[in-house]
């Protein structure tokens, strides 16, 4: 089975570098001083998953077509479309693109641009960053990845045998039925947890640890229920306080000394996936009819902060 790496940023690094040693064709596509990096010094992973180090990556062969079983699209999502159009036909027919993305609306942009392909979403809760160029470093594990279909249907037999490999190449992997739940879960996750901590430049702990903060996740959680509810879209946990249980007592503890990766793009000048995030969530609302003044608050606050660094980037 033959696999694209389409983006080439920490997560794809990882995917591709640990296929890659477990004996798998695995090719990438990318950009910036990483990707030259890995196409001519080699892939190098580091972190709580152990050491890898392995040669020049290949890429696709030119004039490639119809080569890929499986793409994993690792692009930021306002990436998506542009990506998409570069690898429609590197897919094979019936092939499947996985996204490895963050945030609502991937799927269906995978869709209407690659026709011919089977979206596949993950839920990917484990974390990494490029520490330097060629290396990628694991930096936080908090549960395995979870593929499936936006809808609940049978998974193509290729899907089981991509988190087989997963798997064993050292992703804790398995297949749902409906991803749609678990997307909307990290969503609620990282829309809780990303702009607060970005806008502020504080940790996952120091969010929970204060009544401030801690009382304005809740609302902007209680928001998303109400939109998810709205849309007919059946969540993990039935109700916003039974999620927020969840989300204080399981899911920010393992992550408490982590700083939001959109609080890295910030401090670098770089797009955020606001868009994407509680974006999505006030495109939703506004289509229902329903308002989300926080979530309307923490989109409006780090788009202030993303032209900041705009501006600091023409200045300099």
């Amino acid at each position: 089975m033959g696999y694209l790496i389409m983006g080439t940023g920490a997560l794809g690094t990882v995917f591709g570098g640990l296929l890659r040693r477990a004996g798998h064709h695995v090719d990438f596509l990318g950009r910036g001083a990483h990707f030259d990096a890995l196409r001519h010094q080699g892939l190098n992973i580091d972190g709580i998953w152990g050491e890898v180090h392995l040669g020049p990556v290949p890429v696709p062969p030119a004039g490639a077509r119809h080569w890929y079983d499986v793409v994993l699209l690792c692009v930021k999502s306002f990436d998506t479309q542009a990506a998409c159009r570069q690898i429609k036909d590197l897919v094979q027919p019936h092939g499947l693109i996985v996204s490895i993305q963050n945030g609502l609306g991937n799927l269906e942009t995978i869709a209407h641009e690659c026709p011919a392909a089977t979206p596949v979403g993950a839920r990917v809760i484990f974390g990494a960053r490029i520490s330097r160029p060629g290396v990628a470093t694991v930096t936080v594990y908090a549960d395995k990845v979870l593929l499936g279909l936006p809808q609940p249907a049978a998974a193509p037999p290729r899907l089981p045998q991509v988190a087989g490999h997963l798997h064993q190449a050292g992703i804790p992997t398995a297949v749902v039925q409906d991803i749609i739940p678990h997307l909307w879960a990290k969503v609620l996750y990282n829309g809780a947890l990303n702009p607060l901590g970005a806008i502020l430049g504080v940790t996952y702990g120091e969010l929970a640890a204060n009544p401030h903060t801690r009382q304005l996740m809740e609302a902007l959680i209680a928001e998303m229920y109400t939109v998810a509810t709205a849309k007919g879209v059946h969540l993990l946990q039935a109700t916003a306080t039974d999620y927020c249980r969840h989300f204080f007592t399981n899911l920010v503890p393992p992550t408490a000394a982590h700083y939001p990766s959109m609080l890295q793009d910030l401090q670098h000048g770089r797009q955020t996936e606001i868009e994407a995030l509680n974006g999505a969530i006030c495109r939703y609302a506004r289509e229902l009819g329903l308002a989300t003044p926080y979530n309307d608050a923490v989109c409006q606050l780090v788009r202030f902060l993303e032209g900041q660094g705009r501006e600091t980037r023409t200045a300099g």
